[in-house]
């Protein structure tokens, strides 16, 4: 019973770091959008005149309007591990929006766990509001206008109807009635001027509406070109990643292969691997270590790794494979 106990202690203590690792390695891949936007940033002004197209096409295989994203991508977030775990999808998706537009998505939102449709509908309902605002905020100075210029005006022709008044007095008025009159008239261009003045704030108001209305236009056609260039930059990441792991398994195999069958004995194996585990053994429970590790050093373990699984995946295949009256059949 106490030996049950400890075997099931001991499975989920390694199903926990098992976990933490999954983890580990999930952010390591998504930030591999903002390392590929650094790398082709730090490459360009290093690659010779006319030659960055080819370039990206040797080294990335992809375009160079795909490649623009990644870069752009790397200039707005740098390597911000917040935003590689959104993916590449929704990264695009954000760098049209100003660094205010973001902040308040991302106050008023769960980006992380939208799908890339609900973060589309968020993106266009934040920029109905902030046009919707925009409109309130012309309405109300509108309104305010004319009501300052109804009482200008008001305030004008009781100021006319006195110098009216004025006028049809004796010829000679009174000195103080003579500066009153001037005041009142003073006082009346003063209102007119101001109403002029309204009248050229409102027409301000509604060009800057037109323009509002012209640029939210602008960003509708510019997501969807980002739309585009995303699901190109993402077929070409995916092709990229598949070759790499092809390569990597065909040179795992290639090295199997040419070594002779009777030099790898069930003894020799037994060796070799004890002695890869007395050496590797701590590798699970590195978690620590990994998390402050350098993205280099973590992509290099994580390249390593890679080559163990496969060269263990073709391994096994070999070992299930049987021959049936002279007929070789690998188990799946």
């Amino acid at each position: 019973m106490t030996e049950l106990a400890n075997t099931t202690k001991n499975e989920v203590a390694l199903l926990d770091s098992l976990a933490i690792q999954a983890k580990t390695c999930v952010l390591g891949a998504r930030m591999n959008l903002l390392q590929l936007g650094r790398v082709l940033t730090e490459a360009k002004p290093l690659v010779p005149h006319g030659e960055w197209e080819a370039w990206v096409k040797e080294n990335a295989e992809m375009s160079v309007r795909a490649a623009q994203g990644f870069m752009q991508a790397y200039a707005t977030f740098g390597l911000n591990p917040d935003i590689a775990k959104l993916g590449t999808t929704k990264t695009m998706k954000l760098l049209p929006l100003s660094d205010g537009e973001r902040e308040e998505l991302f106050a008023n939102n769960d980006v992380e766990s939208m799908s890339t449709r609900q973060l589309d509908e968020a993106i266009r309902q934040q920029r109905e509001k902030i046009a919707q605002e925009a409109q309130a905020a012309i309405a109300d100075a509108k309104e305010a206008a004319q009501k300052e210029i109804d009482r200008e005006k008001r305030a004008r022709i009781a100021a006319e109807q006195r110098a009216e008044a004025a006028e049809s007095r004796q010829p000679e008025l009174p000195p103080e009635y003579a500066e009153r009159l001037e005041s009142a008239e003073a006082r009346a261009r003063t209102v007119q001027s101001m109403a002029d003045q309204f009248s050229e704030r409102v027409k301000r108001s509604e060009a800057a509406l037109s323009e509002a209305k012209r640029q939210n236009e602008a960003l509708r056609q510019e997501i969807a070109e980002r739309d585009e260039l995303i699901e190109e930059q993402q077929e070409d990441y995916n092709r990229a990643q598949a070759e790499l792991l092809n390569m990597k398994s065909s040179i795992a195999k290639g090295d199997a292969e040419r070594v002779p069958l009777d030099s790898l004995t069930p003894d020799a194996f037994a060796r070799a691997v004890r002695a890869f585990i007395g050496t590797c053994a701590r590798m699970p429970h590195m978690t620590a270590a990994f998390c402050t590790m350098g993205d280099d050093e973590r992509q290099e373990y994580d390249e390593l790794l890679r080559t163990v699984e496969s060269w263990a995946k073709d391994s096994r295949r070999a070992l299930d494979t049987v021959t049936v009256e002279g007929m070789v059949i690998e188990h799946d």
